[in-house]
């Protein structure tokens, strides 16, 4: 967990919360998958926060090439400073929010079971906490992220018993984590939540996200890709 997400209702909640409006190409998503495009607030520290594009699958930071070998789109709280691809988003001040309005899961296992839909009770959109990455695309400046979890509270424990995401459920909440880091955000929610059992699997509900655009792995001048890698390293650009 988290592994699907909605972002159904998330451009009036940018509006709101950011004062920004979505890019004219952004499609409201119902059915999220790991490796998929979505829109992510994220943070650097010379540059505030910025609205950007980002596949859900965090690469190393300034990978020269995608790769999907290992699941990367998850970090466990209790392990996070331990393992080499957080600890340097994590000292460089790379947080992220992922703005959500639902995330899904699968209660009962099994192919083609409906999973249940979850949600905060006021059925508003919020965000999760996470980190990004910079990839380069044949060249190309690409980002990455991947969202935190912790272990469930009381709610989520018949649903998921293993983890929860860390939701942060306030604009203060969520600005506190992207300018200040702070890790005593990183915990159970422990407001109301609710859940709606889907009455489908999500590939039947919305068959128009069936065919999402598949991982590109290119290979590129690897001259030109470690020039970019090293002038982003010295500048801490985001953009």
């Amino acid at each position: 967990m988290c592994g699907r997400a909605s972002q159904e209702e998330v451009d009036a909640y940018f509006n709101r919360v950011y004062g920004w409006q979505m890019p004219e190409d952004f499609t409201p998503r119902r059915n999220l998958r790991p490796t998929e495009e979505a829109y992510i607030v994220a943070h650097h520290p010379s540059y505030d926060i910025k609205t950007v594009p980002a596949r859900w699958w965090c690469q190393p930071d300034g990978a020269r090439e995608w790769e999907a070998k290992l699941p990367s789109f998850n970090i466990r709280v209790d392990t996070m400073d331990q393992k080499r691809l957080w600890a340097p988003l994590l000292k460089k001040g790379k947080r992220c929010v992922f703005p959500i309005d639902a995330f899904y899961e699968w209660p009962v296992k099994g192919r083609g079971i409906p999973p249940v839909k979850i949600m905060l009770a006021d059925r508003e959109p919020y965000g999760i906490a996470g980190l990004w990455s910079t990839w380069f695309d044949n060249g190309e400046r690409k980002y990455s992220f991947a969202t935190f979890t912790v272990e469930p509270n009381e709610f989520m424990k018949p649903i998921h018993p293993q983890a929860m995401p860390v939701i942060l459920d306030s604009p203060e909440l969520q600005k506190l984590w992207l300018m200040d880091g702070d890790r005593d955000l990183l915990v159970p929610y422990t407001g109301e939540m609710i859940v709606d059992q889907m009455p489908d699997t999500l590939e039947r509900l919305y068959p128009e996200e069936n065919q999402p655009p598949k991982p590109k792995v290119k290979k590129e001048d690897p001259v030109k890709a470690e020039g970019a890698a090293e002038k982003e390293s010295s500048q801490g650009s985001l953009f």
